[in-house]
C-alpha cells in the first residue's frame, strides 16, 4: 500500500508502508504548491534556470515582488512584459505600481467601484488582456467578440481599427453611464497604454506553474537541477556565458561543479556519485569525433588504472593536438600526480619523435617509469643515426632543464579553464592577489548585517554604463559593475557619477579590484565610495 505523505520540508513524498521508507512522488499534480522553501528561493531572486524568471530582470523583479502564491507569481510573469513595463502612469510603470501596492508601499486604488471586482486580484492594476476585455464589457457594454476586437486592435496598432473601437467604447460607456465622460476617456487611454504588449492570464498562470515547478526542483534537488540545466547550456546563444552563470549560482548554493574527468568518459555534464562533472565535449576544442575516438581507445586501455605514460602515448598521441592540449589544460587528467604544465610540456616534447620511434616506445611501455627513460631507450635503438640521437638528446636535456617553471600558477589554471570551460573551477585569479583586507565576499554580501564600511574584492565580470536621469546634473555617466570571487557573483556594485569619474580607470573587464562602500537599498549590492587595484 502506498499513500500520500507531506514531508515537513515541503517535498511531496509517498510513504511505502511495506518498506517503511519515503519515496519522492514524481506526479507533478501532487507537487506541493505551498512549499515555503520554494517561495523563499523565488523571493530571494535565486531564479537562474527557473522558467520565465532567469533573466536579470526576472531575478530582480522576483526579489522585489516576493510572490507568495501562484496568483502573485502569475502576475509577476505578466508585469515582466513590455505592456506593464512601458505603461507609465504618474511617472511610474504599471510594473512598479503593482510591486509597490503588493508590498504595502502604495495605497490601493481601483479608480472606480465598477472596476474593483475586475482588478482586485492585481491590486487595482490592469496587467492582463482579460481584464481589459472585462472592463470593456462592464463599462461599455461590449460583447465577447467586440472585446476581443478591442484587444486585437490595440495589439496590432492599426489606426483605422483603433478609431472604430475607440468610438464604440466611448458611445457604449455614454449609453451605460457607469463612468463619466472624463473617467471613460481615462480608462480607455489606460487600456490602450497597458494592453499594447500585455499578456493573457491563461498563459501567465500556466507559465507561473511551470516557473514554480522549476523553482521547486532547484530548491529541493539542486544537484540534479544544475546537472540537467548545465547539460542543455550548449543550446543557448552563448553557451560558455550560460555555463559561467550557472556554475557561479551553483557555488552560491553549495553545489560544487567539477572539472571534466577523462575516466568518466561522459560526453555531456553528468551527475555521478553525487558530483557534477563537465562533459568532455563541453571542453572547447573537444568535439564529438574526438569523444568517439576516446571511447574506442578506452576499449583497449582502462582509463581508471592507466598511468601518465599510457595516457601520453596511447591516448593523447592518438587524437588531434588541439584536443589533447585542451584535455590537459582543462583538468581532465588532473587525477594524475603531475602538474598540468608538466603534462603539457612533455606532450609537446614527444612531437619531435617519429612514428617509428613512438611505435617502439609503445611496444615496450610497461618497462618505463618516466618519459626520460622512454627517450633513453630510443637512443639505444639499433640503426638510429647520429642526427636522430642528437635530437633525442636535446629532448632529454629539455626534460632535465626546462626553460620555464613547470609549476601551475592559480592565474594560469584559471585562465585556461576560463577559455576552455567558460569559467574557472579549480581556482580563481583572486588566489594570486592580496585581498586580506576585505570583510565580505560576494556570497556573504546578500546576508551580512554590516551596513557601512563594506570591503569587497573581486574580478570585474561586467560593466553597464548608464546616464543619470535625475539629480543635480542629469545626463552624467555612472556604472553598475558585476564582480565575482571564489564564492559567487555580486551584480549591483554601483559607481555613482562622482565615484565613476574618479575610479573610471579601474573599470575594465578582468581587472581585480577592491571596493569600499555602504550596502545598497536592495540589500545585495554596494554603493561604492572608494576603489583600489588589488596587488599580488
Amino acid at each position: 500500500m502506498v499513500k500520500k505523505y507531506q514531508y515537513p520540508s515541503g517535498c511531496s513524498f509517498k510513504l511505502n508502508e511495506n518498506k517503511k521508507s519515503l519515496i519522492f512522488d514524481t506526479d507533478i499534480n501532487n507537487i506541493n504548491l505551498e512549499c515555503q522553501k520554494t517561495w523563499d528561493l523565488i523571493s530571494d531572486g535565486n531564479t537562474k534556470g527557473c522558467f520565465q524568471l532567469e533573466s536579470r530582470l526576472g531575478r530582480s523583479i522576483s526579489k522585489k515582488l516576493k510572490p507568495e502564491n501562484i496568483e502573485q507569481l502569475s502576475a509577476l510573469i505578466a508585469v515582466l512584459r513590455p505592456g506593464s513595463l512601458e505603461a507609465i502612469r504618474d511617472g511610474k510603470s504599471v510594473t512598479n505600481h503593482y510591486i509597490d501596492k503588493k508590498n504595502g508601499q502604495e495605497t490601493l486604488d481601483h479608480f472606480h467601484p465598477a472596476l474593483e471586482p475586475i482588478l482586485n486580484t492585481t491590486y487595482g492594476e490592469m496587467i492582463y488582456q482579460e481584464q481589459a476585455m472585462e472592463i470593456a464589457k462592464v463599462v461599455a457594454g461590449f460583447n465577447l467578440r467586440e472585446a476581443d476586437m478591442l484587444r486585437k486592435a490595440i495589439g496590432k496598432k492599426k489606426p483605422e481599427e483603433m478609431a472604430k473601437v475607440t468610438s464604440k467604447f466611448l458611445d457604449g460607456s455614454s449609453r451605460l453611464n457607469i463612468l463619466s465622460p472624463n473617467e471613460t476617456e481615462q480608462v480607455f487611454r489606460w487600456i490602450e497604454k497597458s494592453q499594447r504588449n500585455s499578456f493573457n492570464k491563461s498563459h501567465s498562470v500556466s507559465y507561473a506553474i511551470n516557473a514554480y515547478l522549476s523553482a521547486y526542483a532547484k530548491a529541493h534537488f539542486p544537484k540534479i537541477f544544475f546537472a540537467s540545466y548545465l547539460r542543455f547550456a550548449k543550446d543557448k546563444i552563448d553557451p560558455q556565458a550560460e555555463i559561467k552563470e550557472l556554475v557561479q549560482n551553483a557555488n552560491e548554493m553549495d553545489v560544487v561543479i567539477h572539472t571534466p574527468d577523462i575516466r568518466n568518459l561522459n560526453e555531456f555534464f553528468v551527475l555521478k556519485n553525487e558530483k557534477i562533472y563537465f562533459g568532455l565535449t563541453d571542453i572547447k576544442g573537444v568535439g564529438k569525433s574526438v569523444f568517439d575516438k576516446l571511447k574506442g581507445i578506452s576499449l583497449n586501455i582502462k582509463f581508471d588504472s592507466a598511468n601518465w605514460l599510457q595516457f601520453l602515448f596511447l591516448v593523447l598521441n592518438r587524437i588531434n593536438s588541439t584536443a589533447a592540449k585542451a584535455l590537459i589544460q582543462s583538468g581532465a587528467l588532473s587525477f594524475i600526480p603531475m602538474t598540468r604544465s608538466k603534462m603539457l610540456y612533455e606532450y609537446n616534447l614527444i612531437s619531435s619523435l617519429t612514428a617509428k620511434e613512438i611505435e617502439h616506445i609503445c611496444n615496450n611501455l610497461s618497462k618505463f617509469n618516466s618519459l626520460k627513460e622512454c627517450l633513453q631507450f630510443v637512443i639505444s635503438l639499433p640503426r638510429i643515426n647520429k642526427n636522430r640521437q642528437n635530437i633525442i638528446k636535446d629532448s632529454i636535456y629539455a626534460l632535465d632543464y626546462p626553460p620555464h617553471s613547470l609549476d601551475d600558477s592559480p592565474e594560469w589554471i584559471a585562465d585556461c579553464e576560463d577559455v576552455l570551460l567558460g569559467c574557472s573551477i579549480t581556482c580563481s585569479k583572486l588566489d594570486m592577489y592580496d585581498i586580506s583586507m576585505t570583510n565580505v565576499t560576494c556570497r556573504e554580501l546578500k546576508n551580512t548585517s554590516l551596513k557601512d564600511n563594506l570591503i569587497l574584492g573581486g574580478e570585474i565580470d561586467n560593466i553597464n554604463i548608464v546616464k543619470t536621469k535625475s539629480g543635480k546634473n542629469p545626463g552624467q555617466e555612472m556604472a553598475f559593475v558585476t564582480m565575482t570571487d571564489q564564492t559567487g557573483c555580486a551584480d549591483s556594485i554601483v559607481f555613482f557619477p562622482e565615484q565613476y569619474k574618479t575610479f573610471k580607470n579601474l573599470l575594465f573587464l578582468g581587472n581585480i579590484i577592491i571596493v569600499k562602500g555602504s550596502k545598497s537599498k536592495n540589500g545585495d549590492g554596494i554603493i561604492v565610495e572608494k576603489g583600489y587595484i588589488a596587488k599580488t
